[in-house]
């Protein structure tokens, strides 16, 4: 799931934590621009806590640029635990047209997320973080994206 964590991560941390996609609900549409509430479920395998006060992320689907987004919100891992973290992504009309349109019409859409976790009292440290799955595109806009 998890590919890469970036350098800068602190040394307490044996194992990169993971992040899952688990929503993306369409909350405000316009011409040219929409906005999805994103729920993201970090994953923390080391025995420590891991506290996140905030991310950025973006996703791209088939391999093209699709959404990106941040959360500000403050959410504390626990040891071997999990929490799920909530934030905005902004997606053009251009490029929602576009995936819908090119949608193969059978099978599931790849996905690609990657962003950074901000670690609270770290002085600045990040965490970096890839994840690769499917789904089916409009369930996921409903909120029933399939898990890795």
């Amino acid at each position: 799931m998890v590919l890469g964590l970036s350098a800068c991560t602190p040394s307490e941390f044996a194992e990169p934590p993971e992040v899952v996609l688990v929503s993306m609900v369409p909350v405000d549409v316009s011409l040219m621009e929409q906005r999805l509430a994103v729920t993201l479920r970090v994953r923390n395998p080391n025995n420590v806590p891991m506290s996140v006060d905030g991310m950025r992320f973006s996703i791209d689907i088939n391999g093209k640029g699709f959404a990106k987004g941040s959360s500000d919100k403050a959410v504390t891992v626990p040891r071997l635990g999990e929490a799920e973290l909530e934030g905005t992504a902004h997606v053009s009309t251009t490029d929602l047209v576009r995936q819908v349109l090119s949608a193969p019409s059978a099978q599931g859409l790849a996905y690609r997320m990657s962003g950074t976790l901000f670690l609270a009292g770290m002085a600045g440290r990040s965490a970096g973080f890839e994840t690769n799955g499917d789904f089916d595109f409009a369930s996921a806009l409903g909120g029933a994206g399939k898990r890795n």
